[in-house]
């Protein structure tokens, strides 16, 4: 039986069958842009995730959560079309910018939708978010690898793949919410997502600390797979496509197992401690290429990276769910795409870098700046993350993130 958690799996799924991701940078170098300007429009994307709240916080007001994540991925299609389309930079930057507005309006907002799916149906929140996590490493594995064969036939066809994945994961996002509509509307008494009301209570702090840690690991691992790690393997190493494909194909791999395992990992060992495994082993990821930047060394770091993302979000995620547990599903939503803003704030700063720094300091000496500053800020959040959490509840008891 098709119920609402197996068909939210199934929508997250497709909205994550990036079929371009691997092969953007590619993508943007092979249609004459130099490094700094498709370092540039790739941060253009994290820039506009950044600040896209004036944008999409209006708009999610006034949908519900449904309409807003099928919104977000419909903008996620059109932004991606275009960036298949001729037209040069100005397009390309357009189809960034489109693309993240539906990003910022989708993510977070799904999680929320999520959690009160569950919460109708007596099901485990924390469960259903490490499940698909899991499931959408597996189909950026899949489309990944794909995505990098195609393009040696097409260039554009793996924007199009994207794009129509996410259309199907807009077809598909309403059937996750049916007959949750009006339980699932913005409510005028909702407390707004203000600072001042983000820091009242306990609660909202903890949820802070864990969104600092989400921001730190996730933008540093990020910007490895999306800005540095392209630049070594095809600028520097001059790998073939399909062996492009694979080794940052070993990243969604990795990231699968842990992102499946990681609540079991909550429920033996705590959420605290499983974050401090994350980072440890994103960390490990980054020594391992300060230390072998060849070709074996990227594909074991990238695994690595992989492994140490992979539960980052189901566990963050969970544990500021469940801190916020008792607000309304509209400030839920809001206070995860906050999340999201963040990370995209430091993952932009550190493709710009890459961008300006390359070519002019030299891939090792970048890197190794890169690592001192994961290395001391990774330490730093989880230093900060509760000592307990919501998160760290029974298995079995039914929970909504």
């Amino acid at each position: 039986m098709l119920t609402a958690p197996r068909l939210f799996t199934g929508y997250r799924v497709l909205s994550r069958s990036y079929f371009h991701l691997t092969i953007l940078f590619v993508f943007l170098y092979d249609r004459g842009l130099s490094l700094p300007t498709v370092e540039l429009t790739l941060a253009v994307y994290g820039a506009a995730l950044a600040l896209a709240g004036p944008v999409t916080k209006p708009l999610a007001a006034r949908l519900s959560l449904t309409g807003a994540v099928a919104t977000g991925e419909w903008l996620k299609a059109a932004g991606l079309v275009l960036l298949a389309l001729p037209g040069g930079l100005p397009v390309a930057i357009a189809g960034q910018i489109i693309a993240a507005l539906g990003f910022s309006l989708a993510s977070g907002t799904d999680s929320a939708l999520l959690a009160e799916v569950c919460r109708r149906d007596g099901a485990d929140a924390r469960a259903w978010e490490g499940r698909s996590g899991s499931l959408t490493f597996a189909a950026a594995l899949v489309a990944g690898v794909l995505g990098a064969i195609l393009y040696q036939a097409s260039h554009t066809a793996p924007f199009y793949l994207s794009a129509a994945m996410s259309a199907l994961a807009a077809l598909t996002a309403p059937l996750v919410g049916r007959g949750l509509e009006p339980a699932l509307k913005p409510t005028a008494t909702a407390p707004k997502d203000t600072p001042a009301q983000r820091a009242k209570g306990p609660a909202y702090a903890a949820a802070l600390r864990w969104s600092a840690y989400y921001t730190v690991v996730r933008a540093f691992v990020l910007a490895l797979f999306i800005g540095f790690l392209p630049y070594l393997l095809y600028l520097r190493l001059h790998v073939s496509l399909p062996v492009f494909g694979l080794v940052l194909g070993s990243y969604t791999l990795s990231g699968y197992f842990t992102a499946r395992y990681g609540r079991a990992a909550v429920d033996r060992f705590g959420a605290r401690a499983t974050a401090t495994a994350s980072a440890s082993l994103a960390g490990a990821g980054l020594l391992i290429l300060l230390w072998q930047p060849n070709t074996a060394g990227a594909a074991v770091a990238t695994l690595a990276l992989g492994a140490g993302v992979g539960a980052v979000r189901p566990v963050a995620v969970g544990a500021i769910g469940e801190l916020l547990a008792d607000r309304p599903a509209a400030e839920k939503a809001a206070a995860l795409r906050a999340n999201e803003a963040r990370f995209a704030a430091v993952n932009t700063l550190l493709i710009l870098l890459a961008g300006l720094l390359l070519d002019r300091v030299g891939f090792p000496q970048l890197l190794l700046g890169v690592v001192v500053g994961y290395l001391a800020l990774a330490a730093a959040a989880v230093l900060a993350l509760p000592r307990t959490a919501a998160a760290e509840t029974p298995a079995k008891a039914p929970v909504a993130a």
